[in-house]
């Protein structure tokens, strides 16, 4: 009794190491990665960062609303994101291990768990997206799922419920296991129990009922009616757009069934001899009523496994060919490969001694065709599927390095004929070479990928500078324009403004002109090398990239005092406070304006002003070309108009104020400024 007490503390020991090291080394790995996932991290930092919850796209309201804390981290929240990340990525542990520790020797579960945190799915960790959540809420419902009795009372299938609605709050995608989870929910209660269908049927619907429960429930609270939609305007929109036709429907159909089939084949040459487990496992709980614990956990994770995969295969097909990144062929592995460590302990619990086990023939003949999935992936080196790190890492690091493809392919496949004669040998070499060296080597792969982003490119830099450089209030008149619609979004990233946008109708080549981007946009950020109409920009050209803001026009001219920025029509400005939301306030007795052009020859002077204190009601002066103009104003903003004649086309403007007075002098605060006139707008309109 001491001895298993000691071990399990070890255990528990080393799985908290296992922690505190993965924690430290995703750190240090994330820290100085800039941005990749394009646009997947804008899509999620703009609705957890700069949107309200109900005007969010996708209704994972629970990661926004934990995610919207990176705000008080102010321009460092790109490492307050990796942080949570990978807190929460490392607390799925303990639940991988009590899953593992059902099943599995404590050595066994240990090793489980350091794969599981070392693996290349830990990239997700690096990114602005749910993923690292997502993975601890699965984790923790499956832990519990499993641990559940058919015969248990409603209260703990209505906690089920609860836990699986939070993991829908993460990722919508949670949704897509209930199938799976249904189907096991009868299945388990039908080899435990005599009136099988109404206990399957009363768990299903309160786990179920619950779940939804949970989901929209928590959705209404945050982001009211606008959070009552099962997958968000989103995907409603890609999937409306995508299968819109009975021919579309078709052809949906007909190309699933090949992208499923290369999520098999890279399941196969990945996870060959857990993949035979688990299908042989579960074809011998046909044959027996007391299936057990190791037969109800492959029949789940096979289920699992196979109700994402048609999941997944399906959207893969219905976006195909929508965009030049979401091709025929697309293996979105990312949408299941946080169930991976299930494989990793079905052949751990094979190895502790399973009770349930397949017919020799029916290990033999599950065998071969798996073993024959892992010959072609390695023939094929799985062409002519699309694989990449932020899809699915695992497998894109496993076929990364010729001789390492061909020597891990070669061991998967020498695992599974192992297995078939020496059951024992062959899981020892899967569990114990096989998958750490698969493991260590898509991972380093994996790593290598990210690592490329640990320089800013042009991209990066030109949306830092644009974030730094402009106001907020100027912000929203923002385009960006580039060759790469992706690139693009990564610098509007770096801006967190929803009213900046890309100008996709630029076409290399072509002269810029201010008259192409909306009238609301007044800056311009170019990335690459553009050439500005002259006349119409002011430009600031930097290493690689630009910054153009629009020269306003000779007629009208218009100058707004909510905002600081004048320069490109004014050269000096003399005599005004700084900005307000209402308008600027003059200080001292004159207000100069020093123009960049000559102002007309006869114009129309419209002000809109108010008057401070004992300047209500008497006459300030405006003097253009040594003509001056009285002009009495209230002490609400008014517009008023004045004619102006200016023979010799100066470029000069002053307003003189009668009675400069402070608020401190008439009682009314501390305020020192000599205050007179309040400017809020200047139109200066020429006379033909």
């Amino acid at each position: 009794m001491k001895l298993i007490e000691r071990s399990q503390l070890n255990a528990t020991v080393a799985v908290a190491a296992i922690m505190a090291l993965a924690f430290v080394l995703l750190m240090m790995r994330s820290s100085g990665i800039y941005p990749t996932v394009f646009g997947d991290e804008y899509t999620y930092s703009s609705m957890a960062r700069v949107l309200p919850l109900s005007s969010a796209s996708i209704p994972n309201y629970l990661y926004l609303s934990i995610y919207k804390s990176t705000l008080m981290c102010g321009d460092g929240f790109v490492g307050c994101t990796k942080l949570l990340n990978a807190l929460f990525f490392v607390l799925a542990s303990p639940f991988i291990f009590m899953v593992a520790r059902r099943y599995c020797s404590a050595r066994v579960s240990v090793l489980i768990v350091a794969l599981s945190m070392l693996g290349p799915i830990n990239g997700y960790t690096t990114y602005f997206m749910p993923e690292a959540l997502f993975y601890l809420t699965f984790w923790i419902s499956a832990w519990y799922f499993l641990t559940l009795a058919s015969n248990a009372p409603w209260q703990r299938w209505a906690l089920l419920g609860v836990l699986m609605g939070c993991s829908s709050l993460v990722k919508p995608h949670a949704l897509f296991v209930i199938p799976a989870f249904c189907l096991c929910i009868a299945y388990f209660a039908y080899k435990d129990q005599d009136r099988w269908f109404v206990t399957a049927v009363k768990n299903a619907a309160v786990f179920v009922g619950v779940m939804l429960l949970t989901k929209f429930g928590f959705s209404y609270l945050v982001a009211g009616k606008a959070g009552l939609t099962l997958f968000g305007n989103f995907y409603a929109t890609t999937l409306e757009s995508s299968a819109s036709s009975l021919d579309r429907y078709l052809a949906i159909l007909k190309a699933a069934p090949t992208i499923a089939a290369g999520h098999l084949l890279g399941n196969a040459v990945m996870f060959g001899c857990a993949l035979a487990i688990i299908i042989t496992t579960s074809i011998a709980t046909l044959r027996t009523r007391a299936i057990g614990e190791d037969g109800k956990f492959a029949f789940f994770t096979l289920f699992l496994l196979l109700n994402l995969i048609a999941v997944v295969a399906l959207f893969s097909a219905s976006v195909a060919g929508t965009n030049a990144v979401e091709t025929a062929l697309r293996l979105h592995m990312r949408y299941y490969d946080f169930l991976f460590p299930l494989l990793f302990i079905a052949a751990g619990a094979e190895l502790a001694g399973a009770r349930l086990t397949a017919h020799r023939y029916v290990r033999w003949g599950v065998a071969i065709v798996v073993m024959g999935a892992v010959v072609y992936a390695g023939i094929t080196r799985m062409y002519p599927f699309t694989l990449s790190f932020i899809d699915n890492p695992e497998l894109r690091g496993f076929t990364a390095g010729n001789r390492a493809f061909y020597v891990l392919a070669g061991l998967s496949l020498i695992s599974l004929m192992l297995w078939c004669a020496k059951p024992r040998k062959g899981l020892q070499l899967f569990v114990f070479v096989f998958l750490p060296l698969s493991i260590l080597v898509s991972t380093v792969y994996a790593s290598m990928s990210l690592l490329e982003r640990r320089h800013a490119d042009v991209y990066d830099k030109a949306g830092m500078f644009a974030r730094q450089y402009l106001p907020v209030s100027e912000r929203p008149h923002l385009l960006v324009v580039g060759d790469n619609p992706a690139s693009i979004l990564r610098a509007l990233y770096w801006v967190e403004d929803l009213n900046a946008g890309p100008d996709l109708s630029y076409k290399p080549g072509e002269i810029y002109t201010a008259d192409q981007s909306p009238a609301d946009k007044r800056w311009i950020l170019v990335v690459g090398d553009v050439e500005f109409a002259k006349g119409d920009f002011k430009v600031l050209k930097l290493n690689g990239f630009s910054l153009a803001r629009k020269l306003p026009k000779d007629n009208p001219l218009l100058l707004d005092f909510r905002s600081n920025i004048h320069t490109e029509s004014v050269d000096t400005l003399r005599g005004l406070s700084h900005a307000e939301s209402w308008g600027a306030w003059s200080e001292g007795d004159t207000v100069t304006l020093q123009f960049s052009r000559p102002l007309p020859k006869t114009f129309t002077l419209e002000i809109n002003a108010k008057a401070f204190g004992p300047n209500q009601g008497r006459t300030f002066e405006v003097k253009v070309d040594d003509r001056r103009y009285p002009l009495k104003l209230s002490g609400e903003v008014e517009p008023y108009s004045l004619k102006i004649d200016n023979p010799d086309e100066v470029s000069k403007l002053t307003i003189k104020v009668p009675q400069a007075t402070s608020p401190e002098q008439l009682g009314i605060s501390g305020d020192k400024r000599m205050l007179g006139i309040g400017l809020r707008q200047i139109v200066i309109r020429e006379d033909k």
